[in-house]
């Protein structure tokens, strides 16, 4: 019935061709179950001998930035097989059903035809997102790492490595079972196990058998992601992902039969993907931090790769790399700073140590504004550097905008590292239903809700509908420094509503923010600020942090914490790890047009600076020369 559900609902943004490519999904999987229901496998036993990257003595793949310093807590996790599933625990154990069990529920997944495997939100068995992680063995690139970083402990690392490479195979027939659903894990997986075995490879204890199982893996990965990409509506980081596996197939096993057409594939994908989802100024189409940070990393490996082999490296994939190495070094220092806007699953391109997109150089300029991604990055001097992040882009990748927050307008402030104001970020994908609506919601943002409604509407857990455009209208910067953006979207336009933010800063930490909602009649309207630190109430709004004051006017203030009817003050620092917050709503009921007013100041005290900025405010919105607006500045 979900299936059901789901193709009628995507079938209303499904082009022809993405018609007819389902139906050929779906003569595909027929004829797949087809050979699994009559025993029919992949290539029998490969020779390692009759493979160049197998008998190799030296690496064949490139050095790679990664940062792996463990403790010795952390490297006992590591041999004791305890690798977190995301949020849930699990550990790796040398029983038949290891790979089946469901970390968040403790079910088993079936073992029957991948293709006939409930996998969707309302599944009897879990969130699939959570069981594909350790599946995805990226795990084994951590143990070749440590078996590098420590003689003493090297035997022991490899020895496990090819211990979790043989269950896994050997536990996981082609075709059969949860982690074959998605193409996109298969090249994950593909690309880690290539990568952890190459760098333990003069370590291995049981050689011939870890390059059987190597062998085994790709053999029958490769042919499925070939069969079974993700295009059309459904194109996006799983498409990268299913290319990069490709390419690293036909790049690393050229004598396999279908390794050149693998090659072109992959190489002919990810030229066209890496040009449409790394926007021009370096932002993702799917206007989701994390899944940017995930096809950027991707799109590195596979250019390392085919350098390193000496290939011709495409020069779309090229630039494509150049731009979002860029966009991701403004926006944050490294992978545990960069605030989860969007969707994010905490998924890696290939090791959560790897940093092949950082350390490159910052824009200087101040606003650093991304117009085609729809953000712009304000930095603060100080001895705690400010930085504050303006969301006014689109709502996602077109047509169903799947990995898309209705955040339009939202705003998220970092201060000495320590996130003020945060984005809740995503907890769950085919988990509970609520949960996945409510963290994608524009309650669950430092936006406006007007009517109770988001910004869009909510067609399945991964797709929207009636999405609202946003825009950057205008910034400026004066001779002091201080800053002005103001930023509209029309997501509320069935309403008859329009929603302006007004952000200005005058870079010592005084922001002050002014919501400004036009139209006409009768409106609730919900101002929601959601923080990241402690909060306690003051006689004008609240402390945050024990320093920084935030000042609220023009509507009845409530502070929310771990409210479940309805949801509100939760937060999510992991996926599948769900958290209390404290959330700020000021809430107004009346006639329209409104205003909402915010300060916030840092230092903990409304000072000068923050009259001085509401001044500077009010002045730009009388030169912009925009009635409304004009008679709004007054209201």
């Amino acid at each position: 019935m979900e299936s059901l559900i789901w193709y009628a609902k995507r079938l209303t943004v499904m082009s022809g061709a993405d018609i007819i490519h389902r139906l050929r999904e779906l003569w595909t999987l027929r004829r797949l179950w087809r050979e699994h229901r009559h025993g029919k496998r992949f290539p029998n036993r490969l020779d390692p001998a009759a493979f160049s990257f197998c008998l190799s003595s030296g690496r064949q793949l490139p050095d790679l930035p990664f940062v792996f310093h463990p403790g010795s807590s952390e490297t006992e996790r590591l041999l004791d097989g305890a690798w977190p599933a995301l949020g849930f625990r699990w550990a790796w154990a040398p029983e038949a059903d290891i790979w089946r069990i469901a970390p968040d529920t403790g079910r088993f997944w079936p073992r029957s035809f991948f293709g006939s495997v409930p996998y969707r939100q309302s599944n009897p068995y879990g969130d699939a997102r959570v069981v594909w992680e350790p599946a995805r063995l990226q795990q084994l690139v951590s143990l070749a790492l440590l078996a590098r970083a420590d003689e003493h402990r090297s035997r022991e690392a490899v020895a496990l490595l090819e211990a979790v490479l043989d269950s896994w195979v050997r536990e996981n027939p082609p075709l059969t079972g949860i982690h074959y659903v998605s193409s996109m894990e298969c090249a994950l997986r593909l690309i880690a196990a290539c990568h952890a075995v190459d760098l333990a490879r003069n370590r291995l204890t049981t050689p011939r058998q870890t390059w059987h199982n190597l062998l085994a893996l790709v053999s029958s990965h490769a042919p499925l992601i070939a069969q079974r990409p993700s295009l059309h509506s459904s194109a996006g980081n799983h498409t990268i992902a299913e290319a990069a596996g490709l390419v690293y197939a036909g790049v690393l096993f050229p004598e396999l039969p279908r390794a050149p057409r693998w090659l072109a594939r992959g190489l002919r994908l990810l030229q066209h993907e890496a040009a449409r989802q790394v926007l021009p100024d370096g932002g993702g189409l799917e206007q989701a931090f994390w899944y940017q940070l995930f096809v950027v990393d991707l799109l590195g490996l596979v250019h390392a790769l085919l350098a390193h082999r000496g290939q011709p490296v495409p020069i779309a994939l090229a630039d494509a790399v150049r731009r979002g190495r860029r966009f991701l070094n403004a926006l944050a220092l490294g992978p545990d700073d960069l605030p989860r806007v969007g969707d994010c699953d905490d998924g890696y391109a290939l090791s959560r140590h790897l940093r092949i997109s950082w350390n490159e150089p910052v824009p200087e300029e101040n606003p650093a504004t991304f117009p085609h991604a729809g953000y712009t990055v304000v930095r603060g001097r100080g001895e705690r550097p400010v930085r504050l992040i303006f969301d006014h882009g689109p709502l996602g990748m077109p047509p169903a905008h799947g990995h898309a927050h209705a955040d339009a307008l939202s705003v998220h402030v970092t201060v000495g590292g320590r996130e003020l104001l945060i984005d809740p970020n995503t907890y769950t994908y085919t988990g509970d239903p609520d949960w996945r609506r409510w963290f994608r919601s524009t309650a669950a943002h430092n936006t406006v809700r007007v009517d109770g409604r988001d910004q869009a509407k909510q067609e399945t857990p991964f797709q929207w509908s009636n999405g609202s455009v946003a825009r950057l209208m205008t910034s400026r910067r004066d001779e002091r420094g201080r800053i002005l953006l103001l930023g509209r979207h029309d997501g509320y336009r069935r309403l008859g509503v329009a929603h302006w933010r007004a952000v200005a800063f005058d870079g010592s930490g005084h922001v002050l923010i002014r919501d400004y909602l036009t139209g006409r009649g009768c409106h609730v309207a919900e101002l929601i600020w959601h923080v990241g630190v402690e909060t306690s109430p003051t006689e004008t709004g609240f402390l945050l942090g024990g320093q920084a004051r935030l000042d609220i006017a023009c509507g009845d203030v409530t502070l929310h914490r771990g409210e479940k009817d309805p949801i509100l003050g939760w937060q999510s620092p992991r996926y599948g790890i769900l958290k209390t917050a404290n959330t700020i709503r000021v809430r107004y009921t009346g006639e329209f047009p409104h205003q909402f007013r915010t300060a916030l100041s840092l230092n903990g005290a409304r000072t000068e600076e923050m009259v001085a900025l509401d001044s500077f405010l009010d002045r730009l919105i009388d030169q912009l020369n925009v009635p409304f607006l004009f008679d709004l500045a007054r209201y």
